[in-house]
């Protein structure tokens, strides 16, 4: 089999040294991540938080069937008071060496993480791992979308990583894949991707429907049993980037080369894969990510390698919006590597009216304009574009958005104070009132930007997306942080 990709797209690059510098930053939070507080002071910090303590009694999600993206809805637990629910750690990673931990989902029984080429289940009731699920390379691309009955999907290498003369790296082409079952671990099916050249596939996922790219082309399998539906090969200008699943579906087209780029939009028929609308977008964009299928919000990099804009749609393809989101100003977890996954934006929220997005984190002083608050959440009007709430955190505690539950925002507030707990919490949109979830008493959990979040069941979980070995030979045989999630003690 030929390898698609230059030698570079599987050798350490100017990219791999922009991860390397993340994943240093990442290893002091491994440092400290599993620092357990006594949280007695849950009550003191219920108070001080001015949170609303009344229970949440919103009505669950509208029913889905199996094959549905899941939405839950999330609950105020008995008691915020947080108590560990997992806790890993990655051994035998030698001197040198970082691999990638592509993949964090949970369910109600079980939290699953990639590493390298694997995916181990660990039983949430006893911290114990439950099951492994092994692939001959490495998994190389996951959606974090899950089915309603716990299912969910990721791209894998059949060829093992190897190491060049040099020293490098080099992955086999990402073309292969595979669904499995969160809660047992079991594989239901796997398929090989239709290209022979391939460079590192993505995949997503939308009802009944799990859907692949590659360099210029893609394919839809059935979540039944992986029986290809439609696929699209590039033709000689353009080919497909990425799709956005979940509620519906979204395709990034790419046009023309690095120096003469073009990117469209547009609404895709899961069913058949024929485009429902297109929206072309203006020309001088660098890169375009696909941030929400329902409603669609698109980021694009305008006249910059990063993401400057986010831009909501309509659904039939014309442009309802435009909001300038400059990275020296608020966080949006957009990838950089223009060769990856363009369903990204994880710390860009999308609800049905608004869109919700962090700032950075400020030194905070007395006569700030914003007071003395660490930073907001600010809720943009999907049809204007117009801020028209802001969320504030509390002093030296910076808070993010997780995800909807319903109509509430769940947020994350981290805290490197061992005196001030990290925190989960639910915010009503309307009024702006929030709901305590969970404390937990660590300290280092400020690193957002690095991090896979996710807050299910309850339960709130950071895992990490690379793994690096220790810096030296003699520090062989030392674990390294890869995951920790926190659940309600009551």
């Amino acid at each position: 089999m030929s390898f698609g990709p230059p030698p570079s797209a599987y050798t350490e690059s100017t990219l791999a040294a922009e991860n390397r510098r993340k994943r240093r930053r990442l290893s002091v939070f491994g440092a400290a991540a599993t620092v357990l507080a006594v949280l007695c002071a849950g009550i003191w910090a219920l108070s001080h938080d001015g949170a609303d303590t009344t229970s949440d009694q919103r009505p669950a999600a509208a029913s889905q069937a199996p094959d549905d993206i899941r939405e839950t809805v999330e609950r105020r637990p008995a008691t915020p008071e947080g108590a560990i629910a997992v806790t890993r750690r990655a051994k035998g990673i030698k001197a040198g060496q970082n691999i990638e931990a592509t993949g964090t989902w949970a369910t109600g029984k079980i939290f699953a993480k990639a590493l390298g080429n694997r995916i181990t289940g660990f039983k949430i009731a006893t911290n114990g791992e439950a099951w492994r699920l092994g692939f001959p390379g490495a998994v190389c691309a996951a959606t974090p979308h899950v089915t309603v009955d716990g299912r969910t999907a990721v791209a894998f290498s059949s060829e093992a990583t190897r190491t060049d003369p040099s020293g490098g790296v080099m992955s086999g082409p990402c073309d292969e894949i595979a669904m499995f079952d969160i809660d047992t671990g079991k594989r239901l099916w796997h398929v090989k991707l239709p290209e022979k050249e391939l460079v590192p596939a993505t995949v997503t996922m939308t009802r009944g429907k799990v859907i692949a790219s590659w360099r210029d082309g893609s394919a839809a399998y059935a979540m039944a049993d992986g029986k290809l539906l439609w696929s699209h090969v590039a033709g000689a200008v353009c080919g497909d980037s990425g799709y956005a699943g979940g509620k519906a579906l979204v395709r990034l087209v790419k046009c023309g080369n690095v120096d003469n780029r073009r990117f469209r939009v547009e609404g895709t028929n899961p069913k058949t894969g024929k485009s429902l609308w297109t929206y072309q977008v203006d020309p001088g964009v660098q890169d375009v990510r696909l941030v929400s299928s329902s409603p669609v919000v698109i980021a694009v990099a305008a006249g910059a390698p990063e993401i400057t804009d986010l831009i909501s749609l309509s659904d039939r393809g014309t442009v309802r919006a435009s909001l300038s989101v400059p990275s020296q100003r608020y966080v949006t977890k957009c990838a950089t590597d223009i060769t990856g996954p363009v369903e990204t934006c994880e710390a860009v929220v999308v609800g049905d009216r608004q869109l919700y997005v962090a700032t950075q984190g400020r030194d905070y002083v007395a006569g700030s304009a914003h007071g003395q608050v660490a930073n907001e959440i600010v809720a943009f009007d999907l049809a204007t574009g117009k801020s028209v709430r802001k969320f504030d955190a509390k002093v030296g505690r910076p808070m993010y958005p997780v995800r909807m539950s319903g109509d509430r925002l769940i947020a994350y507030r981290s805290s490197d104070s061992r005196y001030a707990p990290s925190a989960a919490v639910s915010i009503d949109t309307a009024s702006g009132k929030e709901t305590l979830l969970l404390l937990f008493g660590t300290d280092g959990m400020s690193l957002f930007d690095y991090l896979d979040v996710r807050y299910e069941h309850g339960r709130i979980f950071f895992a990490a997306t690379t793994v690096d070995g220790p810096a030296r030979k003699d520090g062989e045989g030392e674990s390294e942080w890869l995951a920790d999630g926190f659940e309600t003690s009551g």
